[in-house]
This record gives structure tokens, sequence and C-alpha cells, in this order.
């Protein structure tokens, strides 16, 4: 009850934000209105939002503004003065401190500046984590609450530019009906079709759902368009800039390989989503929803004497050498008749010791019958022995790079002080299933990573 009281008085420096922009005089209103004095205000904004609260208004003036110098012709005064400044000089010291640049400079430039207005009622405090916190400024954990919204499924037979045609469709459909961009969130995620018996499985094989979610109560559907609920749920958070699809997958991989890994957190049952951020109506930016849930007994590492064993590999060096890597294994197993697929497994291995250049190298295997002497015709699969000796093993959830999985045993050996690694011997990651689908949600992976006693260094 206490802590509710408090969301709803200092949601009021929200409220009174978005009225006007805020200055000393606004300040005091609102801890007029919230019943408290300001030295109380400052207290309670900065423990529930982690920012005192002119610096966030700043920030969120200085957001604002951000989007109008990318997305419009305006001068830079007018700009100022609309967001609160009370001249450019003003603004443009605001800006390049802030920012790191002046506000001429970002307007012509690929950097993109996001402060996102705070809800309350979304955040998500988890104490525990705060190392992890510091790590990761700009992931934040919410709870969002069951939404309704108005649903459009663009189907296509290709999976690229999927998302960029549902959102231009739903930009047609929400401009023909009485709905206004300006009063809208829209969310996507991919979905998986039923097909009927008998259908074409060739054509419109992939399909983006397309949410539009709105503040008022929906009271009739949009032609195209039909009503559904969405359960919501606790979710990781972080934004991109729109415009590279780079991007987006690095703040995918950022959420699920590095960050989920290391929080008291485990992948939630809930769904994905994408929140597409519009301006002027124009696409500026993307918010990711990576659904999760508390993580009642965390991953235990173990330390395993293995046996080595046979497999049959490609290594690929340089630039996208995992995807290669994969693509040249998988070419071969589906020419290959001697695989026993009932007992084989699938390894992943890189040198996470060179992010760049050719001595980046990614490898992907799998376990064989074969032996040294019986060799592989394919002149780009090779063969040895893999494993054998002490290991550190972790059993999780396929977390895409696992890069965040490798970090967790990496300290766990440091902290441990009895062994440390062994570089003579190389790491990997085995699935306990014959896929590399990603999307298989019962995938798990063991991560090996080579280690010995620290004593025998001196035997």
């Amino acid at each position: 009850m206490v802590r509710n009281e408090l969301l709803r008085k200092c949601s009021n420096c929200n409220r009174f934000y978005r009225r006007e922009y805020g200055n000393e005089c606004g300040i005091e209103e609102v801890a007029n209105i919230s019943c408290m004095s300001l030295p109380h205000l400052y207290r309670m904004f900065y423990s529930l939002t982690g920012h005192p609260v002119k610096d966030y208004m700043r920030k969120r003036r200085l957001s604002i503004a951000s989007e109008h110098l990318k997305n419009s012709t305006r001068k830079v005064i007018d700009i100022a003065m609309e967001v609160g400044f009370e001249s450019q000089a003003s603004f443009t010291k605001s800006f390049k401190k802030i920012v790191g640049v002046t506000p001429k400079v970002y307007k012509s430039s690929d950097m993109f500046y996001s402060f996102e207005r705070i809800n309350l009622y979304e955040k998500v405090n988890y104490l525990e984590e705060r190392d992890l916190f510091d790590r990761y400024p700009d992931v934040k954990v919410i709870q969002i609450k069951d939404m309704t919204v108005l649903s459009y499924i663009h189907r296509s037979d290709c999976l690229e530019g999927i998302e960029k045609d549902a959102f231009t469709a739903v930009q047609h459909l929400i401009q023909n009906s009485n709905l206004s961009m300006k009063k809208v969130k829209l969310f996507g995620r991919n979905i998986e079709l039923d097909h009927d018996k008998g259908s074409d499985f060739n054509r419109n094989l992939f399909a983006y759902e397309m949410m539009v979610a709105i503040e008022e109560s929906i009271v009739n559907s949009i032609a195209g368009m039909y009503i559904k609920k969405i359960h919501g749920g606790m979710y990781a958070v972080g934004a991109t800039p729109s415009n590279c699809e780079h991007g987006i997958l690095s703040l995918w991989n950022r959420l699920y390989s590095e960050w989920l890994p290391k929080s008291v957190f485990k992948e939630g049952a809930h769904t994905y989503l994408e929140e597409y951020i519009t301006y002027n109506q124009k696409l500026v930016r993307m918010k990711l929803y990576l659904p999760i849930e508390r993580q009642l007994e965390p991953e235990m590492i173990t330390v395993e004497e293995t046996e080595p064993f046979w497999v049959a590999f490609s290594r690929i060096y340089g630039h996208d050498s995992q995807h290669k890597a994969d693509a040249t294994l998988s070419d071969w197993l589906k020419t290959d008749a001697f695989i026993d697929y009932s007992k084989a497994k699938l390894y992943v291995s890189y040198n996470y010791g060179a992010e760049n250049g050719l001595e980046h190298w990614s490898e992907c295997g799998i376990t064989t019958k074969y032996s040294k002497a019986e060799g592989i015709s394919n002149p780009y699969i090779n063969q040895k022995r893999l494993g054998g000796g002490l290991f550190a093993v972790i059993e999780t959830k396929a977390y895409g790079t696992l890069n965040g999985v490798l970090e967790i045993i990496h300290r766990w050996i440091v902290s441990e002080e009895k062994y440390i690694l062994d570089d003579s011997r190389q790491w990997f990651a085995q699935y306990q299933t014959s896929s590399f689908d990603s999307s298989n949600h019962n995938v798990l992976v063991r991560s090996y990573i080579p280690i010995m006693e620290r004593k025998k260094l001196y035997e």
C-alpha cells in the first residue's frame, strides 16, 4: 500500500511533464500536488526512478529535441525554445554535455539519442542484480499488463523484409480509420501459421503479426483487423534505432545471449514483442521485449572428467564465420548417409579471444562413428578428437552465442581458485538435440571449458 501511494504521488511528475516541459516553479507545483516537501520529492523520485528530478526532465527534453532534429526541418532555436530552454546557447551546451556532440553535428550523423519516459507502474526493481544493472544500464526490467489490441497478420513466402511490409500495411489501415497514430502503440511479433490439410505449404510460409494497442477502450475494430487480448508479463527491454537491421539483431543477441544468462531470470513463456516508435508517421526506433520470469533454481557448474571422442567439423575464419560454418556442416549432413542421428550430438565452438579479422573463427561439428583412418571425402569437412580431460561444465538453454554463459563459467573458475583455464585444449558447447533450430525452446546446451588443477602447475 505504501509503495503504491508513493508511485501515485511521484507519477505526478510525469503528468505535469506532459503538460509543460517543467522549470523550478513547475517542480514546486508537483511537490504541492503530491503533498511533499521539495527535498522529500527529490529523494522519493530518485529512489523510484534512479534519476534526480531535474536530470530526468533535462534528458526528456533533449530526447524530444533529438527527434525534432532528426525528423524535421525546423531551426535549432525553435526546437530549443519549444522544449523549454531559454536560448540556443544553453540548449547546445546541455545537448553536447548529455549526447556528446552539438545539435548540428547530431542532425547529420548516424547517432540516435533516446531517453524514454519512465512509467513508474511498469518499473521493476531487482536490487540483487545491481552489478548487472551497472553493466547494462540500457536494459530495464518492466512488468506489462494484459493488452487488448487490434491484430493484423501479414503473410509472405519470404522472411526478409516481412516486418517492414507488415508495419507499412498497418499504417495504411490506421490512416484509413478514425484512429490517430499519436494515440496508439504498435507492437509486432513473428508467429507460426496453422496450415489446413491439403493446403499449399510452398506459399505464405511466414507470418508477422502487427498489434495496435490504444489507450482508450476499443469499441469498434478496423477493417482488416480484429480485436484480441495479449497476455502481459515481465520483460527485459532495450531500444535501438530502426534503420539498421544489424543493430536490431545485435540488441536481441545482447538481451538473450549476454544479459539473460547473467541475470536472476530465465526466458518466460509469454510472447516476444517488438515495439515500433514513430515520429510524424516515420519509424525512428525499435524497443525489443524479451519475456522473462524469475529463475528459482540457478544452473549449477560441475567439474567433469571426459573421454575424447571423434567429430566431423567445419571451421571457418573471418567475417560471418558462424553462419558459414553452420551452413557448410548442414550441407554435408544432407548428403552423408553414415551419421547415426540417434546417437550423434552437434557442437559449436569459436575463438572468443579475437572479435575481428582473420584470427576470428567459428566451428560447427557433430560426433561421428568414424576413426581417423577412415577419413571423410568432403574437402570442407575435417575430423579430429575433441574433449578428453577435466572440464568445467554447465547445462543451460540455448542462449544464442552463449557469451553470457561462458562469462559465468570463467568467473566461477577465477573465484574457485582451485582451478585455472587450460588453454592447450578447446572449449565447446554440445547440444542435447540433433537440431540447431534456435526457435526450439526445449534445446539444452552443455558448455565445456577446459580446466586444470592449479597445483599441477608446480608439479
